[in-house]
């Protein structure tokens, strides 16, 4: 009777040859091993030019994996005469009894450029020593066996190219979307690189960008095999030959011994926009040390320019919002970008019970300036405080010009105390300097502010209740005099005894 398939290989090889080359390799030791009883069987590709046997497949105990382990055959013994012969030989040892079936086949190479490329090589089918020899007449049963699943290969790689071919179609179609549709630059940064590794699989995706300002190669987002995207903003690489391989293949020059090393499991891919670059894409496999496939290289270098136009419409779609969001004449943010850092901090205040000040101030007499010196001299003012309190602020602190001449500060885990001194450091600093007003008698312009402070949570619970303490400080200091600081709870305090006083008066 003819054997079906399914009796034939002890399983539907069907789904195999649809899953690739890679998964029918699987199958076919998989198959081998059920069907003779086995501990392990190996698939081996013989080199001619190092005489090497090596490992590519391994079916042990029920488990498939993939492992890499180069054997060199011993003249004499069963695997060299298996591959001087091209015919099955065994061999029994203290380690047990061992099957070589050899292979030679031809297959498919298109993305290498290769064309058809002949392989040759071993199954090695192995037994325990508490296990029965191989008989005669099961070797030739077992080589007969694979001989017949191999046969199969051509048509497991015809549909492993299909299967890529649909794959690359795929990838072009979604990423090409991704790079067109990503706009706001981290976002964007942040789906590129996860396209990426979720279509080629690299164990990690990095993506470094340069400061012309700095002249330095800044990293931006990693993305690994897992999925997680992580900041390498902390990775900053001097533009300057010899600084960083990095740094070297981004100016053109050679990268030295190790690229040559790892060649076939990274790759380097500088980002240009009409000539000019503008960053670089790194991807590697070195976790893995799978080696990247030419068709995945020319696929991902296709992608090259659409990558560094995304990135670049990115960098530009931020610097128009960054340009929305800050006063062009102070350097200061807007109120709307105010509003946004307020309730961020307001909540991280509530949230960890940390105190947040509130500075609100504004240029005494500044419509005076304006009517009297007119808008260009006011300009210089406010461009020159604008200057002071941003040479004067921490890092976490955020300045905003509210409108007109009052500027707020947020002063992130600061008490009043603190902000007190922050506002006597600034009245000094704007007090020393001189405007050039040439047409005026007295030749030059003095500065002066008035400023106002609340905290949370000592004067107010809200966000509305503490820019409204701070602006009834500012009222008390500019109707008693300008030019002063004060604290709500101090003006809280004055306020209670001067209503106390007329109530004895009165009483």
């Amino acid at each position: 009777m003819k054997k079906s398939a399914k009796n034939l290989y002890g399983a539907e090889p069907g789904q195999a040859f649809y899953d690739g080359r890679d998964a029918f390799m699987k199958a076919a030791l998989k198959a081998v091993s059920e069907q003779f009883a086995l501990d392990g069987a190996s698939f081996y590709e013989y080199d001619e030019k190092t005489g090497l046997l090596r490992l590519r497949q391994r079916h042990a105990y029920g488990v498939s994996f993939e492992h890499e382990e180069n054997l060199r055959p011993l003249a004499g013994s069963a695997a060299a005469r298996a591959i001087e012969t091209l015919a099955a030989a065994s061999a029994r040892t203290p380690g047990g009894s061992f099957l070589y079936s050899p292979f030679m086949f031809d297959y498919c190479d298109p993305a290498g450029g290769r064309g058809v490329v002949p392989c040759f090589g071993l199954v090695r089918m192995e037994r325990s020593p508490r296990k029965r020899r191989f008989t005669p007449a099961e070797s030739a049963r077992a080589d007969a066996y694979l001989r017949s699943f191999l046969r199969d290969y051509y048509k497991a790689e015809f549909f492993s190219l299909h299967r890529k071919y649909d794959k690359n179609l795929a990838a072009i179609t979604e990423l090409t979307e991704v790079f067109a549709s990503a706009l706001r630059a981290r976002e964007s940064f942040r789906h590129i690189l996860s396209g990426i590794q979720t279509y080629f699989g690299f164990d990690r995706v990095r993506l470094y960008l340069i400061d012309e300002k700095n002249r330095k190669l800044k990293g931006e987002l990693s993305a690994d095999i897992r999925g997680q995207i992580k900041s390498i903003s902390y990775d900053e690489i001097p533009l300057e030959a010899g600084a960083h391989r990095f740094a070297d293949i981004v100016l053109g020059r050679s990268s030295g011994a190790f690229m040559e090393r790892y060649k076939d499991c990274v790759l380097y891919m500088p980002l240009a926009v009409q000539g000019v670059t503008i960053g670089l894409l790194i991807v590697d496999n070195l976790l893995s040390q799978q080696r990247i496939e030419p068709a995945e290289l020319a696929m991902l270098k296709s992608f090259g320019g659409q990558i560094a136009l995304a990135v670049d419409n990115s960098r530009l779609f931020d610097k128009v919002e960054e340009l929305s969001l800050y006063d062009e004449l102070t350097k200061l943010p807007l109120r709307r970008y105010f509003n946004q850092r307020f309730q961020e901090e307001f909540y991280r205040a509530e949230r960890f019970k940390q105190p947040l000040a509130l500075v609100w101030a504004d240029v005494d007499y500044f419509k005076e300036v304006n009517d009297t010196y007119g808008h260009q001299i006011g300009d210089k003012v406010l461009k020159e405080t604008g200057r002071v309190i941003l040479s004067n602020l921490r890092k976490i602190d955020f300045p905003c010009r509210y409108g007109g001449d009052e500027i707020v500060i947020l002063l992130p885990q600061a008490s009043g105390e603190e902000a007190r001194r922050l506002a006597q450091r600034l009245s000094q600093e704007l007090a020393e300097l001189r405007i050039p007003v040439p047409f005026s008698s007295t030749r030059e312009l003095r500065i002066a502010m008035s400023i106002g402070v609340s905290t949370f949570p000592a004067d107010a619970s809200t966000m509305d209740g503490l820019l409204e303490k701070a602006d009834d400080a500012l009222y008390w200091v500019k109707s008693h005099g300008r030019g002063k600081i004060a604290l709500y709870s101090e003006v809280a305090a004055e306020k209670k005894k001067i209503a106390e006083a007329e109530g004895s008066k009165n009483g």
